[in-house]
C-alpha cells in the first residue's frame, strides 16, 4: 500500500481505545482497527477528559490532544473518527465539517435528530467530505452475502419476521432498522406498540410493527436492557427462514422440506448454522475506508443510508409519545 492516511480519533473511551490492546487476538476499537492497518497512520486522540485521551495514547502508542484545534494546528490530518457518546456528535461533527479532511467516520446515531443529521449531511456534502457510518454488521462478509442472496430472490418474497433489542430505539434499534434496510428493501409504515425507557430518558425502546414495499411485517419487539442485552432477527421468506442471533454472531439458514409424517405438509429444517465474522467488524471497515479512499469504490456504509434508519427511528418514537 503506497498510500498511508493519518487518522485522529475523538473520544478516548471503550469503543475508541479501551475495549483492547495492542496485544488482543479480536479488534474491538478504532484504535486497534487504524493502528493494525497498514494503510493509516494512528496519530491520537482528542477527548474533552484530557487524562483519558493520555491513557489511550500510552496504550496505543500516540498522542493526546485537548482539543481538536490543537490536533489540526500540529498534525495533517485525513480520516477523524467520532466515538464521543451520542449527545455530542452533532456538535463534534459541525465543528469537523470545517476542516480539510478527506473523511469522517463516526459512530451511529449520525445525530440525535432529523433535522441536525439532515443539517450535517448538508454541511458535509457542501465541503464534499464523505461520511460513513458504523453500522458494523454492513462490513461483515456474511452479512454481505446474506444481502446479495436476498436481493438475487433466491429465497424468495419476504413474508413476515421479528426482532428483539433494547437500550433505545435510536442507539440500539436504529441497528435493526438499518440492517433490515441493508438486507432487503424499504420501510413504508410504521406503528409503534409499546414502549420502555429502559436506559436514556430521551430515547426509549419501542415495540413496533414495520411494513416493508412487498408488504411484510416486522415486529420489532423491545425488551428492557436491565435484565440483559439482546439483539436477533428471524426473518421468514417463501422458500427460507433465516435467524440472526447472539448479536450477529450467528446466522442460521432453514429450508422447506416435506412433513416426513404428514403427508402434504411442509416444514422448515435447518440446513446450515454459520458463525460469521461480526467480531472483526470494525476491522472490515477501516479496509473499506481505505478501498474506498483509494479507489473511489462506495462504502457498504454510506451517510444517506443512516438517514433513512433515522427517520424511521424518529417515526416510531414520535408515535409512541
Amino acid at each position: 500500500m503506497s498510500k498511508i492516511f493519518n487518522v485522529l480519533i475523538i473520544g478516548a473511551g471503550n469503543i475508541g481505545a479501551l475495549y483492547d490492546n495492542p496485544q488482543s487476538n479480536n479488534i474491538l476499537t478504532h484504535a486497534h482497527a487504524f493502528k493494525k492497518h497498514i494503510g493509516f497512520k494512528l496519530l491520537g486522540f482528542v477527548d474533552v477528559n484530557l487524562q483519558k485521551a493520555q491513557k489511550a495514547a500510552v496504550l496505543w502508542d500516540a498522542e493526546a490532544f485537548s482539543t481538536l484545534e490543537e490536533a489540526f494546528l500540529k498534525r495533517d490530518i485525513d480520516v477523524v473518527v467520532v466515538a464521543v457518546s451520542d449527545e455530542y456528535h452533532y456538535s463534534v461533527l459541525k465543528e469537523l465539517s470545517s476542516h480539510c479532511i478527506k473523511l469522517v467516520y463516526t459512530e451511529k446515531p449520525l445525530t440525535k435528530t432529523v433535522v441536525e443529521g439532515s443539517e450535517i449531511i448538508d454541511l458535509f456534502k457542501k465541503e464534499k467530505i464523505p461520511v460513513i457510518i458504523n453500522y458494523s454488521r454492513r462490513f461483515v462478509p456474511e452479512f454481505l452475502s446474506l444481502k446479495t442472496q436476498i436481493k438475487s430472490n433466491s429465497f424468495g418474497k419476504f413474508l413476515n419476521g421479528s426482532g428483539y433489542y433494547g437500550k433505545g430505539t435510536l442507539h440500539n434499534g436504529s441497528h435493526m432498522v438499518d440492517l433490515l434496510l441493508f438486507l432487503f428493501e424499504n420501510i413504508k409504515k410504521t406503528k409503534t406498540v409499546s414502549q420502555i425507557f429502559d436506559h436514556y430518558i430521551d430515547d426509549p425502546s419501542c415495540s413496533a410493527i414495520l411494513t416493508t414495499e412487498s408488504g411484510g411485517h416486522f415486529f420489532m419487539q423491545a425488551i428492557d436492557c436491565r435484565h440483559y442485552s439482546v439483539f436477533e432477527l428471524d426473518l421468514f421468506f417463501e422458500k427460507k427462514r433465516v435467524r440472526i442471533l447472539e448479536s450477529g454472531f450467528k446466522i442460521e439458514y432453514f429450508d422447506v422440506s416435506d412433513n416426513l409424517i404428514y403427508s402434504g405438509y411442509h416444514d422448515l429444517k435447518k440446513v446450515k448454522s454459520i458463525d460469521t465474522n461480526l467480531i472483526n467488524a470494525i476491522s472490515y471497515a477501516s479496509n473499506s475506508i481505505y478501498k474506498f479512499l483509494t479507489t473511489g469504490l462506495n462504502s457498504p456504509s454510506l451517510v444517506d443510508d443512516s438517514l433513512l434508519a433515522q427517520r424511521i427511528c424518529s417515526a416510531i418514537t414520535d408515535e409512541s409519545i
